[in-house]
């Protein structure tokens, strides 16, 4: 029967997720240095299942205003990706074309935010597409929504199509270096169940069990 608690993954189930984390972010930041031509460093990633609420922290509380890129994954895994970025990372992203010193998320127009979807659009596709190539599963991904709010608001939105995961997600912290600066940004990833459970399974591994 499969379990509707993901902290019952044994080590070897984590070891894969932990693994496709980590070739994601290597492509992530190959993508990412290609869009703004210019060299993008990334540490290797800290991985792991983790509750809401100790994302809520990690971010400064519920009450933190973050901008977050959503976009669905559709086809043989159903699930959703959200990037959270940091004002001072998107600041970057955004001087990056044009100048402009985005102070505070209040400030940012359309324009600075096609630029922070696009970078987006990149980091999160090339996760999806590393997942997709592992497990040999086709994967679409929905053009990115993107989102100004609090952090709590910000991640409990998915959850509404997610009931069963009971507010658990694979968190997958970055940390960036660009132009002899460091930035932190953040992948949350949410399968369904049986998404995650097809995913082990197509690494010969047995499915999500209670």
């Amino acid at each position: 029967m499969i379990s509707d608690n993901l902290s019952r993954l044994d080590e070897m189930q984590l070891s894969v997720l932990t693994e496709l984390g980590n070739i994601g972010s290597g492509n992530a930041a190959t993508a990412l240095s290609n869009f703004l031509n210019t060299v993008v460093d990334i540490d290797v990633p800290h991985i792991c299942i983790m509750d809401i609420d100790a994302v809520v922290q990690y971010f400064g509380g519920p009450d933190k205003m973050v901008l977050g890129l959503t976009l669905d994954l559709e086809g043989d895994l159903q699930g959703t990706m959200m990037h959270i970025i940091g004002m001072d990372f998107a600041n970057k992203m955004i001087n990056t074309f044009y100048p402009k010193n985005v102070s505070d998320l209040s400030n940012i127009d359309d324009m600075d935010l096609s630029v922070v979807r696009e970078m987006g659009n990149i980091t999160t596709a090339a996760y999806v597409n590393a997942m997709a190539k592992m497990t040999n599963k086709f994967i679409n991904i929905t053009p990115p929504l993107d989102f100004i709010d609090n952090v709590r608001s910000m991640l409990e939105r998915p959850f509404t199509m997610y009931n069963d995961l009971h507010y658990q997600v694979l968190f997958i912290d970055e940390k960036l270096r660009l132009c002899d600066t460091d930035f932190r940004s953040a992948m949350v990833l949410m399968l369904d169940i049986e998404s995650m459970s097809n995913l082990f399974l197509s690494f010969g591994m047995n499915p999500v069990q209670e």
